[in-house]
């Protein structure tokens, strides 16, 4: 199994054996029809076509941060609660969930087709779609914000499980979303520094040089050089380094709740002291999807500041013993129905071996691997379905019936007030049942 077949929860076989005129005449019918963003109310019809709006009792902000422009700094998106308001009448200044137009590209890298033709159609596809928050709006004060670091799957990046975390944010969490620089990521950059020239400063007392910098944007697509998808020495040197990654930005979320000077390599004018104090430090969290969710059980083990964990639909191969050892937080693991398979499975029960600790497992009937991404959200069911980012039960309703799980978890073991869903945790609801569905065979 190559990536091609990880990521066949983004794009099946099926499809993708499909020549690439046949795909863009599918893409183009399907398109034509979809009415998914499309509101019967006529006002609504003006509002560009977005994502998810978060469902709690807050608005959602959001923006970029990098640390040190090179791939060891840290690089995530934002998001924030900030003050309620209508956020449909302030969709001017909703950002792209596509932020450049490399990251379709990076997709269809991902599985090996042409950028020049499914690179467009991805474009064409989410380019036009916005993320329901305020670009780099002021965050709300006035109290400290619980924490969740978010790792994102194999072949996927900062953007890609946007409505998990614009909900997260609008029920009162502070959510950063890693761009992984592991090479796991379809597509992310780096800034490049550059000396432009070098000035001979001198007076009367002294001389000396003087350089100016420019930085260029070195961008970096998925890395195939792993032989093979399941090579193990391979992933877990990632999945170290990824847990590394979800320190550090947990790090600079320190610096910037104690006023600590952050420098954004990004730039702009947005005052990042304005989040001094707004960081609840002592309940934190980590949510990963697919090698998200071995990069939670990795992270958890090698550092105690994270006290929870939920893994969706997690991808078990890269871990090792020592991480099985050392971790002692409760995980909440969330399954999708047509994903897993028995030994990846066995290693996560492997997590429940120790009955002083809550690590329930679950399954939501009706999903498939990427239920929990924003990929389902892009197209109607039958593309959805061909693309295999969908399965039979609504994108509306997984997405829902997962964040309320992960809400619940969450909530129930950083000593919060709420609803923790006790019947979806529990399999005792329509939507799901306790413990895994063995779908398929091991892949190949």
């Amino acid at each position: 199994m190559n990536s091609d077949s990880i990521f066949h929860q983004c794009f099946s076989q099926q499809g993708l054996h499909k020549s690439q005129s046949d795909c863009s005449l599918e893409f183009k019918t399907l398109r034509r029809n979809d009415s998914f963003f499309k509101s019967k109310d006529k006002e609504k019809e003006k509002i560009r076509r977005h994502l998810p709006v978060g469902t709690g009792e807050y608005s959602v902000g959001c923006l970029d941060i990098m640390c040190d422009h090179s791939e060891k700094g840290s690089f995530f998106r934002l998001y924030y609660p900030i003050e309620k308001t209508d956020i449909y009448k302030r969709d001017k200044q909703w950002p792209l969930w596509l932020p450049r137009k490399q990251y379709g590209n990076g997709y269809a890298y991902f599985i090996r087709r042409s950028k020049s033709v499914l690179g467009k159609m991805f474009n064409w596809m989410g380019g036009d779609v916005y993320v329901p928050a305020l670009w780099q709006h002021f965050p709300l004060p006035g109290k400290r914000y619980p924490v969740v670091i978010f790792s994102h799957g194999i072949g996927g990046n900062r953007t890609c499980n946007t409505t998990v975390c614009c909900e997260l944010a609008s029920q009162g969490y502070i959510v950063a979303a890693i761009e992984h620089r592991d090479g796991s990521a379809s597509m992310t950059f780096q800034l490049k520094q550059d000396i432009k020239s070098t000035v001979n400063v001198s007076n009367s007392n002294n001389s000396q040089m003087h350089r100016t910098h420019s930085f260029t944007e070195e961008w970096m697509p998925f890395d195939f050089s792993p032989p093979r998808w399941d090579d193990y020495e391979s992933r877990n040197k990632q999945v170290y380094q990824r847990a590394q990654e979800c320190t550090l930005a947990l790090n600079v979320l320190t610096d910037l709740d104690n006023g600590v000077t952050i420098l954004n390599q990004l730039g702009g004018n947005f005052n990042l002291k304005l989040f001094k104090n707004l960081f609840d430090l002592s309940k934190v969290s980590l949510v990963g999807h697919s090698f998200g969710g071995s990069t939670t059980v990795c992270a958890l083990s090698k550092d105690t500041r994270f006290k929870v964990g939920v893994m969706m639909d997690g991808w078990m191969h890269p871990l090792d013993e020592e991480m099985y050892k050392n971790i002692t937080q409760p995980v909440l693991m969330i399954n999708m129905e047509t994903f897993q398979w028995q030994e990846n499975v066995d290693q996560m029960q492997r997590l429940q071996e120790d009955p002083k600790v809550q690590r329930p497992m679950i399954t939501i009937k009706g999903t498939c691997h990427q239920s929990v991404t924003d990929f389902q959200f892009l197209v109607k069911k039958p593309l959805g379905m061909f693309m295999d980012v969908r399965h039979t039960l609504s994108p509306k309703i997984a997405i829902d019936v997962s964040n309320k799980a992960t809400l619940g978890f969450l909530r129930k073991h950083l000593g919060q007030t709420g609803d923790t869903y006790d019947s979806i945790i529990s399999g005792e609801n329509e939507y799901t049942v306790s413990g895994p569905i063995i779908a398929r065979e091991r892949p190949a």
